[in-house]
Formats: C-alpha cells, structure tokens, sequence
C-alpha cells in the first residue's frame, strides 16, 4: 500500500510540474472531403516547435509556459497553407480544426541551361535572404531547384517556391525550413512573407558544439530581439544600446554628418526610456510606442563607414506603422501591429536567424 500510495504521489508531482512547464495546442487537419490528412506540418512560427498530424490527422503540440503567444502554422504539400495566432490561456484546452484547401503545383522542368541573368538573380536572392553578416558563407540552400526568380518591367526580383526549401546554417548550427509567400528585392531593399521552422543540427564534436553555442550568443547580442529583452529588463546601458528620437518618418542619410548637427536641426531628438517605452504592471506586458521613427546604435559595433562622426557605430532604425508593439519579458512579440526595420537590423538575414524560443544558457 505504501509503495502504491508513493507511485501515485510521484505520478502527481510529475503531472503538476509538467503542467506548470507546458500549455497544450490540439487539433485535427483534414482536406476539403473532410477526410484527414496524415504527416501534416504544424509548427509555431520562428520557433523549434513542431509536430506532424497521425493517420486520423490528429496533433498535440506542446509550448513552454514561458511562451505567451504563437503564430500556428500548419502546412502539407498541395495545400495552401494556414496560420493562425494564438494566445496561451493556462487551464483551458485550445482544440482548433484546420481545413486545407487543395492547391495545383506547376510541375518543375529540370534543364540544363540556366537563362543568361540567372546568376545575378541567384545572387541578388542569396544575399537579400542570407543578409550580409560574417556568417553568411557558412549559409547554403540545399533545394534550390525549387526556388523560381524573376524581374517585373521596374527591376524588382521576386522569388517564389512551389514547396518548403532549407536553408542549412552552419555557423549557428540550424536546418531552418522556409515556407515563401512572398518576396521582392530591388537591390538595397527586400520585402519578404516566410514561415520559418528551425532544426538543431548534430555537432560532430565537442569544438563544433563549442563554437556553435559561441556564435549563437554573438548572434543574439546583436538582434532586435535582444533589444527587447534589454528594454523590459532597463539594461539598455548595460547591453550597449542608445536611442533616439526623430522627427521623420523615413530617412537615409547619403552624406556625413553629425548626431549633435542633427539635433540642432530638430531631425534627431534625445529622449528618456519613458518617451518610448511602457511596462504594464498589470498585464505583465511590455509595450514599445512611438509616433516617430526610433534610431538605435549599437555602441559596441563599430561601422567601418560612419555616416554620424559623433557616434561611429552601427544603427538601426525601428518605425511603427500602427505606433505600438506589445511584448513579453523574453522578447517575445504578443501583439506584432507591424513593424519596418532599417540599416543594421534590415541587413542581418537568415544568417544570423534564431528560433524565438532560443535562450542563452
């Protein structure tokens, strides 16, 4: 009796401690003759979070408790794919039905000719998609086949795949599947619509796992992301991070100047982490808010070209469409309302992409 009593005490601790850990997201997917569809994707999006549908199309994705929101992707080949935005609402079960809607896929012609301007579109793709970080060498597609680009009458490129490619990092150690809705790049801007899943990848070795996890934390400390985390933790300071208001919407300095010249102007404004930022005590969330354009520097990357003689480092400007973003302790993004992101931030790529649930140990 003892020994039933303890097992039945242990299984509770365990199944109070895994429900602390995890809240649940169950569903079924099923086509558009209701029947259910088998090996499905279901993943949350820029996350390590993933699942595939049984043989009756039923999933169970579990997420962290420390992960208040996701955005659900589901997907199969042939159908067009689903998203859906979900909030963590501990003690309720989450069951959605997720109907896929057929799609044709034009079939692939494999020649051995590439057009005469495929190499410069392939490039201006690559480098647009990679970004331009030291780690974009160690950046390869491995389906390119399936990737189709083309220019309209302006010069823009545009890129589509008629199914899921993988983008193999190994400077971070990560396959990252990519789901491309859409994409345009002109040569100095891209625009883009991915879902993104990310793999970790078996080091071979010690050393690799050791450099691995080294270039994960400098890619972190880098990211906008970290940003966030430094605001809700009012480590700005600490973590090398000075921002400025300004007093325009959008702006691309082409000549050299001054952050002091730029204030005397009243293009540049100094402000207070207040001006910008909002904890919400209540609520547990963190709110971004500004009616201009925010300018960050990097003060601990220097730029080889500094535009601003006063503040030779890296920036980044953040503009808010709908003047807000809502987000969590971790960095995490709640309520995305959009958000533009230009210079340092817009030049990273994929290359220095980490899942949104990546912590540093």
């Amino acid at each position: 009796m003892k020994k039933l009593l303890l097992l039945i005490y242990l299984l509770n601790i365990q199944s109070s401690f895994s429900q602390k850990l995890f809240w649940e997201i169950t569903g079924k997917v099923i086509d558009e003759k209701q029947k259910p569809v088998e090996f499905a994707n279901v993943f949350a999006n820029n996350t390590s979070f993933r699942t595939t549908t049984d043989s009756n199309g039923n999933f169970k994705l579990q997420i962290p408790n420390t992960v208040p929101y996701i955005e659900l992707v589901v997907s199969f080949v042939g159908f067009q794919g689903l998203r859906e935005n979900i909030t963590q609402q501990l003690g309720t079960e989450q069951n959605f039905t997720f109907s896929l809607k057929s799609i044709a896929i034009p079939e692939v012609t494999i020649t051995a000719k590439q057009p005469k301007d495929f190499k410069r579109k392939w490039q201006l793709f690559q480098a647009a998609l990679l970004g331009q970080s030291d780690f974009a060498r160690e950046c390869k597609i491995l389906n390119p086949d399936v990737i189709r680009l083309q220019y309209d009458d302006n010069k823009n490129l545009f890129a589509s795949a008629v199914e899921p490619f993988y983008v193999q990092n190994d400077a971070l150690g990560y396959k990252i599947t990519i789901q491309m809705s859409y994409f345009k790049c002109n040569g100095s801007e891209s625009e883009s619509i991915i879902d993104q899943f990310f793999e970790k990848l078996v080091p071979k070795d010690a050393e690799q796992e050791f450099i691995w996890n080294k270039n994960r934390k400098i890619a972190f400390k880098r990211s906008f992301r970290n940003f966030l985390v430094s605001l809700a933790n009012n480590r700005l300071k600490k973590d090398k991070f000075e921002v400025f208001q300004t007093n325009f919407k959008e702006k691309t300095y082409t000549s050299n100047t001054s952050v002091d010249e730029e204030i005397v102007k009243k293009n540049i404004i100094p402000c207070k982490l207040s001006d910008f930022y909002f904890h919400d005590k209540r609520t547990d969330e963190h709110n971004l808010f500004t009616n201009n354009q925010l300018l960050v520097f990097l003060m601990d990357r220097e730029e080889e070209n500094p535009i601003f003689s006063d503040y030779p480092y890296k920036n980044a400007m953040v503009i808010l469409p709908h003047n807000t973003l809502t987000f969590s302790k971790g960095g995490w993004l709640i309520k995305p309302n959009g958000m533009i992101l230009t210079g340092f931030w817009a030049n990273e790529g994929l290359s220095v992409s980490l899942p949104a649930d990546f912590i540093i140990e």
